[in-house]
């Protein structure tokens, strides 16, 4: 039985095909891939049930923790900073802050919406709260970490073919790091580049030059995927090849115009793996 899942190629007008098409068929021409770089949240672990349970715990905290709610309506409050970030009753925008943005662009964010109610609270101050209360409810007891696949029997399989593994995240590093190695795969990891206040976010592409650079390997010749808008154009930026995945926040019209490939999940980037080298 042919193994079939989304793609989406470049043609040389610039246009995209997309499409349920079988493995082999009609593939542009990489060079040969020998690192591939996550983004964490919504690729390779639930998004929703971690992220979203998250800000409704974060959101609440925070207007406690600065007696906002003697300002102004609590209710209206919250759902000024919700929209902030990018949330819409239990909808999660998949080009809004909480979807991709690093906690100093979230804090901005909600700065300016905060600015708009006439309460004013500097970045800094909104960033330090929101990295302790994130960190606090991803992290504590009752959340939930869902992994999205086998990723100890994925990453296996990957290292096996000598491919350098690394994360690209806008959370931070540390934890990136507390999340892997919950989940079990911190050892085959090569690289963990996040939120550490020095390199830039996604989509600008310091951290994929960065692991590029610690692998031995060039930019073109790493696969970036992700669930976001953001994380195919990171992968653009350094001319590396993108694969969008559809396990996150992201539908197939939002990644279509950006992905060089679109899978359900990175349970089938193997099988994509094996038909560009194929197609060699």
């Amino acid at each position: 039985m042919e193994n079939f899942f989304f793609i989406v190629i470049r043609s040389g007008r610039g246009q995209k095909e997309t499409g349920l098409e079988p493995i082999g068929k009609h593939w542009r021409h990489f060079m040969r891939i020998k690192g591939i770089l996550f983004d964490k949240d919504g690729t390779l672990i639930d998004f929703f049930s971690l992220w979203l349970y998250a800000a409704r715990r974060v959101i609440p905290e925070f207007i406690r923790g600065n007696n906002l709610e003697e300002k102004q309506n609590t209710t209206e409050l919250e759902n000024v900073l919700y929209e902030s970030i990018g949330i819409f009753s239990d909808q999660i925008d998949p080009n809004g802050a909480l979807a991709y943005k690093s906690y100093r662009e979230i804090a901005q964010d909600m700065e300016r919406a905060l600015e708009r109610l006439g309460i004013r609270i500097e970045t800094d101050q909104i960033e330090t709260q929101i990295r302790e209360l994130f960190d606090q409810a991803t992290h504590g007891e009752e959340a939930k970490m869902i992994p999205l696949g086998d990723l100890p029997e994925l990453f296996q399989f990957l290292k096996k073919k000598n491919l350098y593994l690394g994360i690209a995240t806008a959370d931070t590093v540390s934890s990136a790091k507390k999340c892997m190695k919950q989940l079990g795969v911190l050892e085959y990891l090569d690289y963990i580049g996040g939120d550490d206040g020095k390199k830039r976010p996604k989509p600008y592409p310091d951290m994929l030059y960065d692991f590029a650079e610690k692998s031995g390997i060039l930019p073109q010749q790493v696969m970036v995927a992700g669930d976001t808008r953001n994380d195919m154009v990171f992968a653009e930026q350094a001319k590396a090849t993108s694969v969008g995945v559809l396990s996150g926040v992201s539908k197939e019209r939002d990644l279509a115009s950006y992905a060089d490939y679109i899978v359900p999940s990175v349970e089938q980037i193997p099988a994509l793996l094996d038909s560009l080298e194929g197609a060699k």
